[in-house]
């Protein structure tokens, strides 16, 4: 991954720090080459530039999932905590196995990345029912 500064008037400046904490508007640009993805990140202290190669979106997409479970699994009790809002990323296609330690694999693939998500025996059967319930056509009103 790369993280440009920018050039201005031919002097190199210092790379600007990205934090999202702050950031104004958030671009994603998909370039002609299709071999990057380029996140434009404005802050009040500046623009920054995010280029992720696309054979690494997937391990950044898996780190920032790692990342954010290590600090749900910080966190004491319920105070502190707060609901934020639901990004839906359509999927490409949707695929259930078992890993060698038994519980479930649920790989999920978006454009040409998978991720793979392992499920303890009895999310398996919550999640097996709710896609059972969600394919049942809808009952007709008698």
């Amino acid at each position: 991954m790369d993280i440009p500064g920018g050039e201005t008037g031919g002097s190199s400046q210092a790379p600007v720090a990205i934090d999202l904490r702050s950031a104004t508007d958030v671009r994603g640009i998909w370039p002609i080459d299709r071999e990057t993805v380029t996140l434009e990140v404005s802050m009040p202290t500046g623009a920054g530039r995010l280029i992720v190669p696309v054979a690494d979106v997937q391990r950044l997409v898996a780190l920032l999932l790692l990342l954010a479970q290590s600090l749900g699994d910080n966190e004491s009790g319920a105070e502190g905590r707060h609901v934020a809002d639901l990004s839906v990323v359509p999927t490409t296609s949707l695929s259930v196995g078992e890993l060698p330690n038994g519980e479930t694999l649920l790989a999920v693939e978006v454009g040409p990345s998978m991720l793979g998500f392992s499920l303890p025996a009895t999310a398996a059967t919550t999640l097996g029912r709710s896609l059972m319930l969600a394919g049942m056509p809808p009952a007709a009103d008698a």
